[in-house]
């Protein structure tokens, strides 16, 4: 106890001289625990949101393949059958991605598109994808229609209704590969919260032109019950059983690159973070070099009279301790808050932007939302805990090894 109240003493009494320097210390470890909550926090929410687009809408959860050799033998039916058989697996839809050459007839635009040929089922049932996506003029699904994303139709200039002429390549007799020109009614247009995907997608019904794509160039998309959606590892063993030639493909394999890519800007994220602290750190030092030269004739008094080394210490540790674990817990306590009302916070903010310049701010007026996750918080809060402590022992553990006589002779 008498340890305990020493080090309170020398971290926030009034006669300590390094007070300010105490309370300024803390307060930079409580605005640097608030920021790195709040943005971790956003960081996580935003990533979680564009993953779980990607994986519902882009690529599924998972993606099947045949060799070329067994697709010609297999039915498409039969295969998804078996497929949603398996456990874990919610649901099977065969599809097939093709570039195209499109043309609005009505409009005479045109470009190059990606065709998503798909069950029409995808619509209508519940999945991952009919809850990510929704439509936002016509209609969708049929026989002979096809939807376009909301950017592309735009680009097309398309309305309801208008016939689209594409050119695909389909399986030739006397080559692997030859164009084709369909024409199919343009009836809806979507939206579904992945950009390129709006901009560069049409989908259409997979049967009508099932017998010209070649079932060679048949994927299966499989979606799996939520506890299974990232860890996939015992349904592809399933699959592999049944399928031996099978190629299976997570969505984290599909979109590798774009996954690795968030991955490393988290971990860039977490160096910035971790330099900073560092640099409170060195504060920390830095601080406790001059309390302890300040404090050296008191030590050297404790010392004297028989108050051991590792009592002193207690002391200075006992002190950074004290003012880092206050810090931390401001620091803590109002990032929580503040993640939790960060929409109002930014609202009100906006609101006052709009209020001087009568312009709303885009990122300010962002539906932003937070996800924070305790582990990360408990590792961040004992990694500056730890660096507190080794940097305030750098600081004074030279001087501490100083007889008592000598501190106080050259005091």
């Amino acid at each position: 106890m008498f340890t305990l109240h020493l080090a309170w003493r020398y971290a926030f009494s009034k006669s300590n001289r390094h007070r300010n320097a105490a309370l300024v210390i803390m307060t930079g470890i409580a605005v640097g625990m608030l920021a790195i909550i709040i943005m971790l926090s956003l960081m996580n929410s935003l990533q979680e949101e564009l993953l779980e687009q990607v994986k519902s809408i882009e690529s599924f959860h998972l993606q099947v393949s045949f060799p070329a050799a067994d697709a010609t033998s297999l039915k498409v039916a039969d295969v998804a059958g078996k497929l949603e058989g398996a456990a874990h697996v919610v649901q099977v839809h065969p599809y097939v991605n093709t570039q195209v050459l499109v043309q609005d007839v009505e409009s005479n635009r045109y470009l190059t598109a990606r065709l998503r040929l798909v069950d029409d089922a995808i619509w209508h049932s519940d999945n991952p994808f009919s809850r990510q996506t929704r439509i936002v003029g016509g209609t969708v699904g049929g026989e002979g229609n096809v939807s376009l994303g909301s950017v592309l139709a735009l680009k097309l200039a398309w309305q309801p209704g208008d016939t689209m002429r594409m050119t695909i390549l389909a399986s030739g007799r006397a080559v692997v590969l030859a164009p084709m020109t369909v024409e199919l009614k343009g009836t809806g247009a979507f939206v579904s919260g992945l950009p390129e995907f709006d901009e560069s997608t049409m989908i259409g019904e997979l049967s009508p032109l099932e017998a010209a794509i070649g079932p060679k160039r048949i994927l299966y998309g499989l979606y799996l019950d939520e506890q299974t959606i990232d860890r996939q590892a015992s349904v592809v063993r399933d699959i592999k059983a049944m399928y031996p030639t099978a190629t299976v493909r997570t969505w984290q394999q599909v979109n590798s690159a774009f996954h690795s890519a968030l991955m490393l800007e988290k971990v860039l994220m977490y160096l910035f973070l971790f330099f900073m602290f560092v640099i409170l750190g060195v504060n920390m030092r830095n601080a406790s070099s001059r309390l302890l030269h300040a404090k050296q004739r008191e030590l050297a008094i404790l010392r004297a009279v028989g108050s051991g080394h590792s009592d002193a210490t207690r002391i200075l540790l006992g002190q950074a301790a004290i003012v880092t674990l206050i810090g931390e817990v401001i620091g803590v306590a109002g990032g929580v808050l503040l993640g939790k009302h960060i929409g109002r916070v930014f609202g009100w903010m906006n609101s006052l932007q709009y209020l001087f310049t009568r312009q709303n701010n885009l990122l300010l007026s962002y539906p932003f939302t937070t996800t924070i996750r305790a582990s990360e918080v408990v590792v961040i809060f004992l990694s500056v805990l730890a660096l507190s402590l080794g940097f305030t022992y750098l600081g004074c553990r030279r001087t501490l090894h100083k007889e008592p006589m000598e501190m106080l002779y050259h005091d």
